[in-house]
């Protein structure tokens, strides 16, 4: 049988590190398990228009009877375009957090990530174990299954680099959402989420350490820079003195989507909420208008969780077919 010849100097071109190491979509790295940052190709090979555009809307820290219906209320008289009311994702540190109302969120659908316990950034790589360890299991003891506590955010979106990926690995979570980037904030620029299979060249978190070593499998929900009136925030109450009433509020969050939604690549856009933020009632106001107005105006924008989101990605449908996509189901 005739075979392919392999030179010494071909050998070792093939076997080089930085060849082994990059990420090549399709061929080294596929969907469901693997996705590359720079994959130009969108998901499930659909064009831009047959894309549902996601909208996912996050909250954290303290959640309790106190604050819990300010989060809930954005959603009231909303629905998808299956008939089904919109869920957040919520990542409750333990600090102010009855438990009691994580559980009870948990059994309404919506998605129980985690943050740290207390909302601190951990110092090295023993914290962030301990942090992620001790919340997951305050979680599961509240009654929400280990099984569905799959994705973190490190405290005030900070990224905690190899020491908290380290933790997200043990503590057999799935996905992150932690990282901020100023780069590819760009209607033709956003990026879809992306795993750490592969780590050349991936984009610089600008809050933090980015991961530098290899996490197979390990899915990154990159947050995108906010920009209103020229001032650039990764949180919207980092934006908060240019936002004086509720138009102001509705406007910084609709610019930003239709970056997204007009955007060459429909990437998911993300809300990441804090409780200052809904604590101005302009503020609230004008995020409950928006997501009313999204939902009124676009057929095809879908307001989901990050694990509904990454469950698409996972196995993408077209947009005239997502009403039937189980995971997104009531």
């Amino acid at each position: 049988m005739w075979k392919l010849a392999v030179t010494p100097l071909a050998f070792l071109l093939l076997t080089a590190p930085g060849v082994l190491s990059q990420c090549r979509p399709g061929d080294n790295c596929k969907l469901p398990d693997c996705r590359c940052w720079d994959d130009t190709q969108l998901p499930g090979s659909l064009a831009a228009s047959d894309i549902p555009q996601m909208v996912i809307v996050s909250f954290e820290y303290g959640i309790n009877s106190a604050n819990v219906d300010s989060y809930l209320e954005l959603f009231d008289g909303i629905t998808n375009p299956n008939g089904c009311q919109p869920k957040a994702t919520f990542f409750p540190t333990e600090l102010n957090t009855d438990f009691t109302v994580i559980k009870s969120l948990y059994d309404g659908k919506h998605e129980i990530a985690m943050t740290t316990p207390t909302g601190a950034i951990p110092l090295d790589a023993d914290e962030w174990k301990k942090a992620f360890s001790d919340m997951k299991a305050k979680i599961s003891g509240a009654g929400v299954p280990e099984s569905e506590v799959i994705g973190t955010r490190g405290p005030e979106l900070y990224c905690g680099g190899n020491d908290q990926f380290d933790s997200i690995k043990e503590n057999k979570l799935v996905y992150d959402s932690t990282c901020v980037t100023l780069e590819y904030t760009d209607k033709n620029t956003f990026l879809w989420p992306f795993t750490y299979d592969y780590i050349e060249n991936t984009p610089e978190c600008t809050i933090g350490k980015t991961p530098t070593m290899a996490y197979p499998g390990m899915w990154q929900f990159l947050v995108a820079d906010l920009t209103f009136k020229g001032t650039k925030c990764a949180s919207p109450s980092a934006c908060s003195l240019e936002i004086v009433d509720s138009q102001d509020a509705f406007d910084f969050f609709y610019n930003s989507f239709a970056l997204h939604y007009e955007g060459t690549t429909k990437a998911p856009f993300i809300l990441y909420i804090d409780p200052l933020w809904l604590s101005v009632e302009h503020q609230r106001q004008g995020t409950k208008q928006f997501l009313e107005f999204i939902r009124a105006a676009f057929d095809d924008t879908w307001i989901v969780t990050t694990q509904q989101a990454l469950a698409w990605i996972q196995t993408p449908v077209a947009s005239v077919n997502a009403t039937d996509f189980q995971p997104w189901e009531c």
